[in-house]
């Protein structure tokens, strides 16, 4: 069979210095399918009860970059989808960062989106059915249910699909901070949080300045 993720794990992670060894490191949460950027992993049953725990209790902040169909609003905007998804609540802060034209399109918006909650495939699924802007793209169900909300937000028939940039899916995770699990780590001043970060695939920048 396939290899997965976490089978490589053990072979690249050193054990924990500190708390009970995990018999492996475990992944404490997901991305969606399509979706690249830095994972937590935990190589301490100690720590993965706490990251558990923080995600649980909303404390573990994560930053998203997206590229999506058309304009979500003026280069600097910031506001606030508060959508449920299956009955529950989801809330998704958003800042557009860039507008360029498309010819597809008419425009395309890169976009920073911080998910407060951690919902089934949420950011896709508000982008597409709150925003009426699927992410640049998006799987053809996705895509199609953002038809309605581009209606009432343009006037216009959302246009067909077309695939840019290679196919692939035009959304990255590039930031995720939690709290700090040893109280060591927050001594003397020290920062009580722990923050990765990534750059953005240089695939973002190719696809606006060729919309461009």
């Amino acid at each position: 069979g396939h290899l997965t993720f976490e089978a490589y794990l053990p072979a690249i992670l050193p054990p924990p210095k500190r708390g009970t060894s995990s018999r492996r490191p475990k992944v404490c949460h997901r991305l969606d399918f399509r979706v690249a950027g830095p994972v937590v992993v935990a190589t301490s049953d100690e720590a993965m009860r706490e990251i558990k725990l923080a995600f649980e209790q909303r404390r573990v902040r994560k930053e998203y970059r997206a590229i999506v169909c058309g304009k979500a609003g003026p280069p600097g905007a910031s506001f606030t989808m508060d959508s449920p998804l299956d009955g529950d609540p989801a809330v998704t802060l958003v800042e557009v960062l860039r507008v360029v034209p498309c010819p597809h399109y008419g425009s395309l918006s890169e976009l920073k989106l911080e998910p407060v909650t951690g919902r089934h495939q949420q950011l896709r699924r508000h982008c597409a059915q709150v925003l009426g802007a699927p992410i640049v793209n998006e799987e053809r169900a996705l895509f199609e249910a953002a038809a309605s909300e581009w209606l009432r937000r343009t006037d216009c028939e959302m246009p067909r699909f077309v695939a840019r940039g290679g196919g692939n899916l035009f959304l990255q995770a590039v930031g995720i901070t939690l709290p700090a699990l040893c109280r060591e780590a927050a001594h003397d001043g020290a920062s009580d949080s722990v923050m990765v970060r990534v750059e953005v695939s240089s695939r973002f920048e190719r696809l606006l300045k060729t919309s461009e």
